[in-house]
């Protein structure tokens, strides 16, 4: 059977719709997509008519429909089976797209704080103004002495991750933080807990308040990290400003830096009149 009635080989049809032939012959075996005829010499002819039923299969798969689902539905296709699947991908995309956004945000901020690192300068201390956020705290002993911590609560740290993904539109990491009466007392060895950044109110959610932070830098390892609490807590004598609640550190490059010596903790705490 030649091209000349109207037919078109297997490799031919994967040209014209930019696929690969074994596509072709997997879609046969597993019943979605045939030729309309197969000749004695075992060579696969479709016709020009299958053309459009073979795009509406791969559109099917681009959007991310399973074998199963797109052979049920050529089994018997039809106006309102084809409008449910419209309908149920239409919200899945949507989906996909706010999850786009929200890393792509990410992305951008991570982006801005890389910047703003070029520019840090260790002990650089500012007062600045936030907004209300939403944290999930999680209350765990963080001592510094050893790395017992790390061997000893690591199913606590993996619970909260877990849950901080569940909650967020991204996967992202923690910060530690410390109350103000343990930053008084100089007690930097003992932190009350870790924490993440919640995108949205939700129940049990810790709310930092909006307000006035001093928001302090150290750069280096977290031997430094004391040296900037006292500097922070003269700082706010020095102004007659009035720390409250807890401290909030976060890292701002650990994403990108080759050692220790270049990490750069940001500390907020709430400091007003």
């Amino acid at each position: 059977m030649k091209n000349n009635f109207g037919f078109f080989t297997a490799g031919e049809m994967a040209k014209i719709h930019e696929i690969n032939k074994r596509t072709l012959h997997y879609y046969d075996q597993v019943g979605i997509f045939s030729p309309k005829v197969k000749g004695e010499n075992g060579y696969r002819y479709y016709s020009f008519e299958q053309s459009m039923e073979l795009e509406h299969i791969l559109a099917f798969r681009e959007l991310g429909m399973s074998i199963e689902e797109i052979k049920s539905y050529m089994q018997n296709p039809n106006s309102e089976g084809f409008c449910m699947v419209a309908e149920y991908k239409i919200e899945e995309i949507n989906q996909t797209m706010e999850r786009l956004k929200h890393l792509k945000n990410t992305l951008v901020q991570k982006k801005q704080s890389i910047l703003r690192c070029r520019n840090i300068s260790h002990g650089q201390m500012e007062l600045v103004t936030l907004p209300e956020q939403y944290l999930l705290l999680t209350e765990i002993p963080v001592e510094f002495e050893t790395n017992q911590y790390l061997i000893g609560n690591t199913s606590d740290l993996f619970l909260h991750l877990k849950k901080v993904w569940s909650l967020s539109h991204y996967r992202q990491g923690c910060g530690s933080y410390i109350s103000v009466e343990k930053i008084q007392c100089e007690d930097f060895q003992s932190y009350d807990g870790i924490y993440s950044q919640i995108d949205g109110k939700r129940k049990g959610l810790y709310v930092k308040p909006k307000g006035q932070y001093l928001r302090g830098y150290c750069i280096g390892d977290w031997d430094y990290i004391p040296e900037i609490y006292k500097a922070m807590t003269v700082f706010a004598k020095k102004y007659q400003l009035s720390m409250s609640g807890f401290a909030f550190e976060s890292g701002l490059n650990e994403f990108a830096i080759s050692g220790e010596e270049e990490y750069v903790t940001q500390i907020e705490v709430l400091c007003e009149p």
